[in-house]
């Protein structure tokens, strides 16, 4: 994942000093994508429907794009002096949820899918990010230090009714709904390293899904709620992050790639049959696309001198109603900043 809580200079995890580092921190989350790759990847083709959106530094700021899943009729959405990241469509696909300190802190803004109309929706002295939509478009969760811990809280989608829904001593960040709306599968620090949590969506029950001696981070859910992909050390020896995934239950464990460099932050296809994720294995952080075990590695994006980051695959609007009108249960790290 990319999010503008990222580190200035590129090399191992800070040690977060007062809450403006800590805050960095916990985006941070060990994402290093300096490391050499190489280019020798397929460019993809046929993905099928949707638009794909990202962040990218590829004109000096870091910026939202939308693109075609194959990687064409890339959209520059926002256009400002400042970091925008961490992009999430809604469930519609008509808006963009994203994270910005456009205002001098960071905070969640929503636009239209068109990058017209950028509204802010937090407001706090404390950064708030990494906002995810419930599948029915009325709700936004997302992670916030205003309360003195890193804990998940909810909103309506026009940002009023904020609710604290996580309340640890430990870390709770990078919320996401499942798509029935009665879940939020988040990454906590709960135990001696990042590992995947679930709860309901109001924030009861929270059950542990994966305990593992390496960093398990940033879960999201697969469009039929069955499995959650997820990035973790486990496979690299802690050295570096492959993309994962499980049963909806935490069992099933399963490695999807398996490279020579950091792959991150996934996000399913509309049709659950495959993966895009961040990686640096083509010289510079690129966008790849993988089938679930593994096969089909191919490049979405391309180029040299600028990275690309915190893929969302648009959703089917179609299956997301067909999901939410059916269930009984209420609707509930990445790159340095460059410097001038």
């Amino acid at each position: 994942m990319v999010s503008a809580f990222s580190d200035d200079e590129p090399g191992p995890l800070a040690v977060a000093v007062g809450v403006a580092v800590a805050v960095t921190l916990l985006w941070a989350l060990a994402i290093v994508f300096q490391r050499s790759g190489r280019d020798d990847v397929e460019r993809a083709t046929g993905l099928g429907p949707g638009k794909i959106v990202f962040a990218s530094d590829r004109e000096d700021d870091l910026d939202i794009y939308s693109m075609n899943t194959d990687g064409s009729g890339v959209l520059r959405l926002t256009n400002s002096r400042s970091v925008d990241s961490s992009p999430s469509w809604s469930p519609d696909g008509t808006k963009v949820a994203f994270e910005s300190d456009r205002d001098g802190n960071l905070e969640i803004y929503v636009m239209n899918a068109d990058g017209t109309q950028p509204t802010r929706l937090t407001d706090h002295a404390s950064g708030d990010g990494y906002a995810k939509w419930s599948p029915d478009g009325s709700k936004i969760a997302f992670a916030s230090f205003r309360d003195g811990n890193f804990e998940i809280y909810v909103m309506d989608a026009d940002g009023k009714n904020q609710t604290r829904l996580t309340r640890d001593a430990a870390s709770d960040v990078s919320p996401a709904f499942s798509p029935d709306g009665g879940k939020i599968a988040f990454t906590s620090l709960r135990g001696d390293n990042y590992d995947i949590w679930v709860m309901n969506a109001d924030g009861g029950n929270p059950v542990r899904l994966t305990e593992d001696p390496l960093e398990d981070q940033l879960p999201v859910w697969s469009p039929d709620g069955s499995r959650i992909a997820f990035q973790s050390t486990r496979g690299q020896a802690g050295n570096r992050f492959d993309v994962w995934t499980m049963s909806a239950d935490g069992n099933d464990e399963r490695q999807v790639t398996r490279t020579r460099s950091d792959a991150t932050a996934p996000t399913w296809s509309q049709d659950g049959t495959k993966l895009v994720f961040s990686s640096n294995q083509a010289g510079g952080s690129k966008l790849f696309v993988v089938n679930l075990d593994g096969t089909g590695l191919a490049r979405i994006t391309g180029g040299s001198g600028y990275g690309d980051y915190a893929p969302d695959w648009q959703r089917d609007p179609a299956q997301a109603l067909a999901t939410t009108t059916t269930t009984t249960r209420p609707p509930a790290p990445p790159p340095p900043r460059r410097r001038r």
